[in-house]
């Protein structure tokens, strides 16, 4: 974590905007998590290539997080609206542009040395379960 915060250790407390525009782009839903946090905590407990399960998926910004840093994702969501939601952002993100805008929003993924990188694992990654 200290490469994400200038070589120094990270604090308890981070600090960061809440959810923008551009994550709300396929609807909303009434708890949604910042996608920079997600970011921030899959980079600082999981290794490129581990699995992320969540089993209250809602619209799946974990899943977003999760496919941004390299991981595979599983999702578990009961409610057939935020299945729906999720869906439709997991195909936002198949687009290449669409990936590359939500990248450039994420500043831990542009700090981190060894950062997923779009061009050369998109065709492994996008066949993930998510």
């Amino acid at each position: 974590m200290k490469e994400l915060n200038d070589g120094k250790q990270m604090t308890d407390v981070w600090r960061m905007p809440a959810i923008g525009r551009w994550e709300k782009t396929c609807g909303k839903h009434p708890t949604q998590k910042p996608l920079r946090l997600l970011v921030r905590m899959i980079l600082a407990s999981t290794h490129q290539g581990d699995w992320i399960l969540d089993p209250f998926c809602g619209s799946a910004t974990t899943g977003i997080a999760a496919n941004l840093c390299g991981r595979r994702f599983a999702g578990i969501e009961q409610e057939k609206v935020f299945c729906e939601l999720s869906k439709a952002r997991r195909e936002e993100i198949e687009n290449i542009e669409n990936y590359n805008n939500l990248i450039k929003h994420i500043e831990d993924l542009h700090k981190q040395q060894n950062a997923f990188v779009l061009n050369e694992n998109i065709a492994h990654y996008s066949k993930t379960p998510f």
